[in-house]
């Protein structure tokens, strides 16, 4: 482990952004794992890994797996395949390290055309065979924070979840909560390289994004999908855990999601930037919860068209139609027609209309919407910092 502590001092000297955070990890031999990795408390490293690298390559390492804790990767994942999360992950920092002047290992993650987008909206872009798994989550070996990883396709360096305070798996809570504590380190380290004259500049970019305090309305979109997807109870045949106990309570009629309608505002008001932005994003969530069918309807004052995807054909690719003014009862009377019960509509809008349905629908409605406007019913997300 001497190379790891001669880099770190390094990094002391000429990048102290990095090396403040680094500093905050133990390194740990673990020859199980094929490169180096992080659960945002240990620095986990594979001897010959380290031997192989050179040594300016070794400390674009560590800024690398540092990078990924101070983007919050290792509380983010959520359901989402650790394989293909890394690989995203890696395409989200590798850009800025390249700028900031680290030399990388041959053959890491870096494509110019996601330069700027999140991990999220990456994975979501990402071909499933690239990253491994189905996308579905939960794959790889770095399911359990002591698990040895397999999960670097970059070659760089990986990220594992962080665990719960006992060692085991986090709750969501504590997920939460180690995100919050690597962001307050990050803004410290920034702090110290500002004082010494040697914050990058991208890095610089990346601090100011962390300093404007907003919910993120990718996590809220997906928890408010998410409550839909298992909610198809019956009370016939009751649920056969608790009978045993005398208790007759419902039983999940079905554990795979019903359709989706995802509406989209085609009224001209909606920005590129913001279609693709939602886009990736829904794709994320319905790739996770595979609803039965995906009905993409485009809206001005009429359906301007439609289409119908299945599971496999995500992720979800919207080219909007239309552009005329602004009328958000077609696509309801559209799912009456098709006699259908859908799990939910996401309806994608800026919401500047007065031309609603009459009431709400029987089913769960979520308006994605791009202002501060107001909605007569339904959940509404406000797409903010697209």
């Amino acid at each position: 482990m001497e190379k790891i502590t001669k880099a770190r001092a390094a990094l002391v000297l000429s990048q102290p952004f990095f090396a403040s955070l680094a500093l905050r990890l133990r390194p740990l031999a673990d020859p199980a794992i094929e490169t180096m990795d992080t659960d945002g408390r240990s620095l986990f490293v594979n001897p010959d890994f380290v031997d192989r690298l050179s040594f300016d390559q070794l400390t674009g390492v560590i800024a690398h797996e540092v990078m990924h804790l101070a983007c919050g990767h290792h509380a983010r994942r959520g359901e989402r395949d650790l394989r293909r999360w890394n690989m995203a992950c890696d395409h989200a920092i590798n850009g800025l390290l390249l700028e900031a002047g680290f030399v990388l290992p041959e053959g890491h993650s870096r494509d110019p055309a996601f330069d700027g987008l999140s991990a999220e909206d990456i994975y979501a872009r990402l071909p499933q065979e690239d990253g491994g798994g189905d996308g579905s989550g939960g794959g790889g070996a770095l399911d359990k924070p002591d698990a040895p990883s397999s999960a670097d396709p970059g070659g760089c360096g990986g990220i594992r979840d962080a665990p719960g305070e006992d060692g085991g798996t986090a709750s969501p809570d504590e997920l939460a909560q180690a995100e919050r504590d690597w962001k307050v380190a990050t803004l410290q380290a920034a702090q110290i390289a500002t004082a010494a004259g040697k914050l990058p500049g991208a890095m610089a970019r990346m601090i100011e994004g962390l300093r404007k305090p907003s919910v993120d309305w990718r996590e809220v979109l997906r928890r408010l999908v998410r409550t839909t997807a298992r909610n198809d109870y019956a009370w016939f045949p009751p649920n056969r855990r608790y009978v045993a106990m005398g208790l007759y309570l419902p039983s999940l009629r079905s554990e795979e999601m019903g359709p989706v309608v995802i509406a989209v505002d085609t009224s001209g008001s909606i920005s590129d930037d913001v279609v693709a932005a939602f886009s990736a994003e829904i794709s994320a969530i319905l790739e996770d919860c595979r609803p039965e069918a995906v009905h993409v309807l485009y809206c001005d004052r009429e359906i301007a068209g439609s289409e119908t995807l299945a599971p496999d054909d995500l992720p979800l690719r919207l080219d909007p139609k239309g552009g005329g003014g602004t009328d958000f009862r077609p696509p309801f009377e559209w799912v009456a027609r098709q006699d259908l019960d859908p799990a939910c509509m996401i309806y994608l809008t800026d919401l500047c209309s007065t031309r609603f349905p009459a009431a709400a629908p029987a089913y769960p409605l979520i308006w994605a919407a791009t202002s501060e406007q107001p909605a007569p019913f339904g959940d509404i997300v406000r797409l903010s910092g697209t």
